[in-house]
């Protein structure tokens, strides 16, 4: 049975949330402690992953593409029903998840790569310097994806695919002549 008012997906999970989660899904909150986290919330209410999975792949605020990564790891939730939030996920992280995924779940690279391209938020180019860099992706992708990104810093990753992963330094400094014009 589901009871109390539905409460708002966080950026940021605290057990302050957890709580009001549990209650929302018909469990028992009382046993959530200050000191809570995904793990500890897995371990005490594993017959609530249902209902939390339906939550987080219909949440509208904070960060369900993380929610849903952390659903992955914790709850064992499937990972193709995480994939799918973090692809639809329109506020929060989408390609910090999508990394994660890549890293801890066995996801595909060129998945992740497909999110962050799309992502309208997070930190796009930032998490494409990180996969270029750090798991194997085209260096030529991740300029394309700093190129284009409209949030985050474009030209602070833009240096360090220079320094790091061997763009070209006039590359970079059109990223920040462009950065530079859009401040404008």
């Amino acid at each position: 049975m589901i009871s109390v008012e539905r409460p708002r997906c966080p950026a940021v999970f605290t057990p302050e949330f957890f709580s009001e989660l549990v209650a929302h899904l018909g469990g028992d909150p009382r046993p959530i402690r200050s000191d809570w986290s995904w793990d500890i919330l897995a371990r005490r209410y594993p017959d609530l992953r249902e209902g939390m999975e339906n939550y987080f792949a219909e949440a509208t605020t904070g960060d369900p593409a993380s929610a849903a990564y952390q659903m992955v790891t914790y709850f064992h939730s499937p990972r193709e029903w995480a994939e799918k939030v973090i692809e639809q996920a329109q506020t929060g992280n989408p390609p910090s998840a999508a990394v994660d995924m890549v890293r801890y779940c066995n996801s595909a690279r060129e998945w992740a790569e497909g999110v962050i391209e799309h992502a309208q938020t997070g930190n796009p180019a930032f998490w494409a310097y990180y996969m270029a860099r750090h798991l194997g992706s085209p260096r030529e992708w991740a300029e394309g994806v700093i190129e284009r990104a409209q949030t985050g810093n474009p030209t602070l990753w833009a240096v360090d695919m220079v320094k790091y992963c061997g763009s070209a330094r006039e590359w970079a400094d059109r990223v920040a002549a462009r950065m530079r014009q859009r401040c404008v």
